[in-house]
């Protein structure tokens, strides 16, 4: 069997050596006894790290055609060996993960030292940008549809190439939309190895789109052309210019079927919703609601629209537009409607692993959606943050951090991937970190401030909780009386003593009329002012709301006070996290 490790030398990974030649596993000084399978296993995912080795290529590697064994129980059997050698564990892999009725994959960094191991990994994974496409229509009220072209180029992308291109996710190259930057200084900002960008350009139905890809360091062109098509035929026009890149790229990929092209219209009414949600926080909530209705209800079965619809669902629960378990119930009937339409719709499928951990609170089903997620589309941002937040909760802290990373590896200039890396180190206890993190957020945006309350929860802990005030008075300057904001706020005047504005501040969001608050948020009050019956109730009721942030109470630092008490175990049994 020929070897197929580039250059048949030695791959380092943590403690362990793999030598191709002499075929032996080192870990230090000692040789590990690896038998013939689990070897080519190792080898097979050491060739390609990061990528899914599906069981039909085991078995094509390691049990030839005419081999007569039991394969499903030898793979099993030799994959268990292997995990056993590595001191690996399948509930909790540093190694070794496997894609429940999929395959398996490598997760563990490859050392960069190693000349090998850094061309496989870089040959593995270039990072391609896309670009925000210029809109050269005279009526500027078609500036979604050329904002609509980068994202579904995205989409399309980030299946063709999952393994081989991590593509970027498109908030941060949002970022540059109209610079004058150069190709190399965009690269370098964005880590990424090639740049995808256009214009288009939009004359009634006619659509005359030129694409041009260039690598970045060098700001050499590798290809540019131009497609000259119709409104009807948008989708195939998105698929041909993904299949270019790709072909560019030399990467070969099977092909994917294009999916049926809905009503022209349905598709608009998408691009619009999708440039709408794109929006910083929730401000593009409504119009995005009201496109995507127009969008499924003129083609019902148009699984991306109904993929987005379930993405916003979760929104509505994590911006409290409306009680968080109709939202996400909500959510759930979306994203099952995506995937009986398309059942690789990404989005439907982390929406579902939302919904399953903050729902069901069944943390295995979480875990397994997420992960299918991220072998159905590597590219995820959405579905690495979401698997961040899950690793968090089980107090697997390093896990989530490195998930958090690579969040925002896809999406650097964007916030909440941002906020997502800080928060995982908010609860692993890494204080001083946090308070780096989030000013790193708030130098990209100032007015951010979800940064600005974790800023000032990490002073808190760190013992400056004037500090803290501070930073919260400067959120609430800034954007207003928001009530989540609030209720930190008044957390932070009780721990500096000042129980009175504490009080005064809370009565001023549990006066308000008419819209819902975070149950979840006031117990952060609560627990400030030393209020522990309010606080309890507080909780009691955001478990029965599914409040999205009910989820992380076994792992809050601010309700360490309540962790004696026993209706805090009693809570947490609830959500299954005892």
């Amino acid at each position: 069997m020929e070897d197929t490790v580039q250059g048949a030398g030695s791959v380092r990974f943590a403690t362990f050596e793999l030598d191709v030649r002499s075929r032996e596993l080192r870990q230090g000084g000692n040789l590990i006894r690896l038998q013939e399978q689990p070897f080519e296993i190792l080898r097979l995912m050491l060739e390609r790290p990061g990528d899914v080795i599906t069981r039909e290529e085991l078995q094509q590697r390691l049990w030839p055609e005419g081999t007569f064994v039991d394969f499903e129980h030898s793979l099993n059997a030799a994959v268990k060996r292997l995990r056993a050698a590595l001191g690996d564990d399948a509930d909790n892999p540093r190694f070794v993960e496997t894609l429940p009725r999929r395959g398996y994959r490598f997760i563990a960094a490859l050392q960069s030292g190693d000349p090998v191991a850094s061309r496989t990994a870089h040959a593995a994974c270039p990072r391609l940008a896309v670009l925000p496409f210029s809109n050269l229509s005279d009526d500027s009220s078609h500036e979604y549809f050329s904002d609509g072209l980068t994202e579904e180029l995205i989409a399309q992308l980030g299946p063709r190439c999952r393994g081989r291109i991590s593509v970027i996710a498109r908030r941060s190259s949002t970022v540059f939309k109209g610079t004058l930057q150069r190709a190399c200084e965009i690269a370098a900002t964005l880590k990424a190895d090639y740049l995808l960008e256009g214009s288009v350009r939009r004359e009634g139905r006619r659509v005359r789109i030129t694409v041009r890809l260039v690598e970045g360091k060098s700001e050499t062109d590798l290809w540019s052309e131009t497609h000259d098509r119709t409104v009807d035929d948008w989708l195939s026009v998105q698929a041909d210019v993904a299949a270019h890149v790709a072909r560019s790229l030399m990467v070969e990929l099977s092909p994917m079927p294009v999916t049926d092209v809905p009503d022209p219209q349905a598709h608009q009414a998408y691009l619009k919703a999708r440039y709408h949600w794109d929006r910083p926080g929730d401000d593009g909530y409504e119009e995005a609601l009201r496109y995507l209705d127009e969008s499924t209800r003129r083609a019902p079965s148009y699984a991306p629209a109904l993929g987005l619809l379930a993405r916003v669902r979760v929104g509505a629960a994590e911006y409290y537009r409306q009680t968080p378990r109709a939202a996400l119930e909500a959510a759930r009937e979306a994203a099952h409607r995506a995937l009986d339409c398309d059942r690789a719709n990404c989005e439907a499928q982390v929406v579902l692993a939302d919904v399953d951990r903050l729902v069901e609170f069944d943390w295995r089903s979480a875990r397994d959606g997420y992960r299918a997620a991220l072998a159905a589309n590597p590219s995820s941002e959405f579905a690495h943050r979401g698997y961040a937040f899950l690793l968090a909760v089980q107090h697997r802290y390093e896990d989530a951090i490195r998930a958090a990373e690579l969040a925002r590896e896809l999406d650097p200039l964007c916030l909440v991937p941002s906020m997502a890396a800080a928060w995982t180190r908010y609860v692993a206890r890494q204080f001083e970190e946090v308070v780096v993190e989030c000013r790193h957020t708030l130098d990209l945006g100032p007015t951010f401030v979800p940064a600005w309350r974790l800023l000032a929860a990490a002073q808190l802990q760190l013992g400056a909780p004037r500090d803290a005030i501070a930073s919260l008075e400067e959120a609430r300057r800034r954007a207003g009386d928001n009530p989540q904001l609030l209720a930190w706020l008044a957390h932070a005047y009780g721990i500096a003593g000042r129980d009175t504005d504490g009080v005064q501040v809370l009565r001023s969001i549990t006066s308000r009329p008419g819209s819902y608050v975070s149950p979840y948020h006031l117990a952060v009050g609560y627990v400030g002012l030393g209020s522990v019956e309010a606080a309890f109730d507080c909780l009691t009721q955001a478990y029965v709301d599914r409040d999205p942030m009910i989820a992380s109470l076994a792992v809050e630092p601010r309700f360490d006070t309540l962790r004696d008490d026993p209706r805090y175990a009693e809570l947490l049994e609830l959500m299954n996290l005892k």
